[in-house]
């Protein structure tokens, strides 16, 4: 009986650190619209981000030619994340907050954009 009342003991302290566990809010793939200021039709971009010992990467469009993310920086703070790479076009740099955070079918990604000599804007949303 008391083997039994252990093992119900040690079952329930292990459920609950694993339904506590969610992950990285930023972890995951995303996809979403570039808009640009000037008079373009808005494009498709995807993202892949991972984390892993606390530190972001990803890629941009991953696949044969994706662009590996230069750097990912997230202020939890205010839930501002930053990406860098080095796209064909020129330098890329997204900055934009997370919200939506609870959710896992609508967090959303959004913020201003800068691609070589291109401005404007992007909404992406976790897949």
């Amino acid at each position: 009986m008391l083997s039994r009342i252990l093992l119900l003991v040690a079952l329930i302290g292990l459920a609950i650190p694993v339904m506590s566990q969610t992950g990285h809010p930023a972890k995951g793939s995303w996809s979403g619209d570039l808009t640009p200021f000037a008079d373009k039709e808005p494009e498709r971009i995807r993202l892949l981000i991972d984390a892993f010992n606390g530190e972001l990467s990803g890629s941009i469009n991953p696949g044969r030619r994706g662009v590996e993310m230069s750097s990912v920086m997230l202020e939890a703070d205010s839930w501002t994340l930053t990406i860098r790479a080095d796209m064909p076009q020129g330098r890329m740099e997204m900055i934009g907050k997370l919200s939506n955070l609870g959710s896992w079918t609508n967090r959303k990604y959004r913020g201003s954009y800068t691609l070589g000599e291109e401005k404007g804007t992007f909404d992406i949303t976790l897949n």
